[in-house]
């Protein structure tokens, strides 16, 4: 059963459909996408799909992204984060937080708390994370993690857009060729 965790600053709750209107102000703020603006939400309904897609962790392993809430104001919501289980295979980590918030070391905060809760329920699965590489205050955060670039290039079937920058794939250990081409191919 999928329980509250707390840290020292944050409440993270199992992000559900329930979150779907915070969740699209974090989706569908041009500043969070200024690295990557075609992946910006513009409707609601793809917010509500990319949390219930991501229900299918939750389901699987009782696991999955949190919706973030402050515990110095408990209705105050944070952002997205913690981790999806992509096809059985292998845990996604992921963070989309208030641009206004950056800065604070809540993306670092939730993903400690993911990483230490993917090592209690399965930590026979890779722990990876993806991220643009013209974003360097996400990598410097799974670099911290020990975390580790395992692969660098552009998504499948955005090679010839020039819009799309390059993505990095980081991984807590040696992954197969089987789950690079799964990374390679998420949206």
């Amino acid at each position: 059963m999928a329980t509250i965790t707390r840290t020292d600053r944050l409440i993270l709750v199992p992000l559900n459909v329930e979150h779907v209107d915070e969740a699209h102000q974090i989706y569908s703020d041009t500043r969070l996408w200024e690295h990557r603006p075609q992946a910006r939400h513009k409707d609601l309904r793809e917010t509500r799909e990319i949390i219930k897609r991501t229900n299918d962790s939750w389901n699987q392993k009782d696991l999955g992204p949190w919706g973030v809430y402050l515990r110095e104001r408990p209705a105050e919501f944070v952002g997205v984060g913690g981790v999806e289980l992509v096809d059985g295979k292998v845990w996604d980590l992921k963070y989309r937080l208030r641009p206004d918030l950056w800065g604070n070391g809540y993306a670092t905060e939730i993903s400690n708390a993911a990483t230490t809760a993917t090592k209690r329920i399965d930590d026979s699965l890779p722990l990876t994370a993806r991220v643009t590489t013209n974003h360097p205050a996400s990598y410097h955060i799974l670099e911290k993690l020990g975390l580790s670039p395992v692969w660098e290039g552009r998504r499948i079937g955005t090679e010839n857009d020039p819009n799309e920058p390059n993505v990095r794939i980081y991984a807590d250990r040696p992954l197969s060729d089987e789950v690079l081409e799964l990374l390679k191919n998420r949206p």
